[in-house]
């Protein structure tokens, strides 16, 4: 079953710095995502989606390799390179799938000018692995398909960051609040 998440934070460079956190847990399979988005809302009001996977390229390079092999059995694979690009490109453009954008952009509405909202979308999602890879900068949550207690923990967790370590490779002292 797959679960929404999304995070503000301040800037659109922190954002990004979780979601590269995000994927080096995702390619260490501890938390398998579908979709990761991060949404900015500029000045003026409007709302950037930077997606995280480019489908129009996936699918073009995907669609030549398929090209290439078919091309290669009829004996021509230019051809079906060229022509599986194209098809994998439209196929990518048309096959988006994930998180819905116009969803995303009507919930980025609320966020203020400069800040930025990270969208997870994530199969088997578990507090205990994602609330420490979102929760090393401060951030607030945005919108949750979680339980009431996972958005309670996520909600803790965001407000007081991650301990950082220090030189000698102790947790370093909280700051007074």
């Amino acid at each position: 079953m797959s679960q929404l998440v999304a995070v503000v934070y301040d800037t659109p460079e922190i954002a990004r710095a979780a979601a590269d956190r995000l994927r080096a847990e995702g390619r260490g399979q501890t938390i398998e995502m579908r979709d990761l988005v991060i949404a900015v809302r500029s000045e003026d009001g409007a709302v950037k989606l930077d997606q995280s996977v480019d489908l129009i390229a996936g699918g073009a390079l995907g669609g030549a390799f398929w090209g290439s092999l078919i091309g290669l059995l009829f004996l021509n694979p230019l051809i079906g390179a060229v022509g599986g690009a194209a098809g994998g490109a439209v196929a990518g453009w048309f096959g988006d799938y994930g998180i819905d954008d116009e969803f995303m952009k009507e919930i980025a509405q609320r966020l203020e000018p400069g800040k930025a909202a990270l969208f997870v979308l994530a199969e088997h999602l578990t507090i205990d692995k994602i609330a420490p890879v979102l929760a090393r900068d401060p951030g607030s949550l945005l919108y949750s398909s979680l339980s009431v207690e996972a958005d309670a923990l996520l909600t803790r967790a965001l407000a007081r960051p991650a301990a950082t370590t220090g030189p000698t490779g102790t947790a370093a002292p909280e700051a007074a609040e």
